[in-house]
């Protein structure tokens, strides 16, 4: 299996950092007009910020463990 380089990490982090964002700008906007109580916003706003540093966190681990094994 083909470890992920610096460039292909990066742009995983991305990724996912623009995916963050529009559902949290979704989420508020849900919550701004009413379609969402502020309590049922904070609770999915809470874990999809998880699930998105956790995505985080594993993409950097991969990162270092597949430079580690290259060295």
């Amino acid at each position: 299996m083909r470890g992920l380089n610096q460039a292909s990490a990066r742009y995983v982090i991305l990724m996912v950092a623009g995916v963050y964002i529009v559902l949290f700008a979704m989420v508020e906007g849900a919550r701004h007009f009413g379609m969402m109580d502020s309590i049922t916003a904070g609770e999915l706003l809470q874990k999809v910020t998880t699930l998105a540093s956790l995505t985080v966190g594993a993409v950097i681990g991969f990162h270092l463990a597949s430079r580690q094994s290259q060295s």
